[in-house]
């Protein structure tokens, strides 16, 4: 074996990674700019190199087959390589240290576990504590912090101001069951929904559209708790766009126009900024952002 075959087995094994990541051949070739039957013939080349099926083809996407999921452990291997070269550099090996980080449950499951995942593996010596809570964090005990409100202190400084984008989502057996809702008042008048308590208060729009649903199912303070719902099929939910997408079973119901935002702030004690760690963890989460 030499350069030029290794590479077209490489890109076969990332091409397959990718698919069954999403679920879809259809999702993975729009996510990375492919026409779908180019995608489709690297899966086939795969699967004739390797002699067998690795992939079954459903009315929804794809599952992967028992020599599938073998395949799918080696190619987790190869990306992790890759990922690790792409990610090198001399000044990052000496990044190291736990990072005392807060947040509300809302942000937690909504926006910071989708930035965690990469900082960690990108710098495997940091350890991040996460303390959720509805109250305003202490910077005695915290180092930085995201949050839903502008907090007011003396310690601590805004390092940056986002807004977070909601829509609404439905999972794959709700909709198959009840199907898709044509409108907001066939929503209103025909559908289940899931809701978080605060939600009401916090945007007008989603009250207004609250007090006309004639089936709001459940109700609850958690995002996690939410999201489980809405993916269980109980019922519509409301949930950050940067989730929603990542959950394999849910659909965004963009069509309906309700589309709401809400601001949040990155924020750190005075002291702590341009310490290695937490500099790193705040750029990072910076750069995450941007591409949401």
């Amino acid at each position: 074996m030499g350069i030029k075959d290794d590479t077209l087995w490489a890109r076969e094994l990332l091409s397959f990674l990718e698919t069954a990541k999403n679920g879809s051949i259809n999702k993975t070739a729009l996510a990375n700019g492919m026409k779908q039957a180019n995608l489709s013939k690297l899966l086939k080349t795969l699967e004739d190199k390797l002699q067998c099926q690795i992939l079954e083809r459903t009315h929804n996407g794809i599952k992967l087959t028992e020599n599938g999921q073998e395949v799918f452990k080696h190619a987790c291997d190869l990306d992790k390589a890759i990922y690790k070269v792409k990610n090198f550099t001399t000044s990052e090996k000496n990044i190291t240290g736990k990072i005392r980080l807060w947040t509300s449950d809302g942000l937690g499951t909504g926006y910071l576990s989708s930035c965690l995942a990469d900082f960690i593996m990108k710098y495997p010596d940091v350890k991040v504590d996460v303390a959720c809570s509805l109250e305003m964090p202490n910077f005695s005990t915290t180092d930085m912090a995201v949050v839903y409100e502008k907090p007011k202190f003396e310690d601590g400084e805004v390092i940056s101001e986002y807004n977070l984008q909601f829509d609404l989502f439905a999972s794959m057996s709700y909709l198959s069951q009840f199907g898709y809702p044509r409108n907001i008042k066939d929503l209103q008048e025909n559908h289940r929904i899931c809701d978080r308590e605060n939600f009401t208060s916090v945007w007008s729009k989603w009250k207004k559209f609250i007090d006309g649903a004639q089936h709001v199912v459940a109700i609850t303070n958690s995002s996690a708790m939410l999201l489980h719902m809405t993916s269980d099929g109980i019922g519509i939910g409301l949930h950050p766009v940067a989730i929603g997408k990542k959950e394999k079973n849910l659909v965004q119901l963009s069509q309906l126009g309700l589309q709401l935002s809400h601001p949040f702030w990155i924020v750190s004690h005075r002291d702590a900024q341009e310490v290695p760690k937490i500099k790193a963890l705040i750029d990072h989460i910076k750069e995450v952002t941007l591409q949401l």
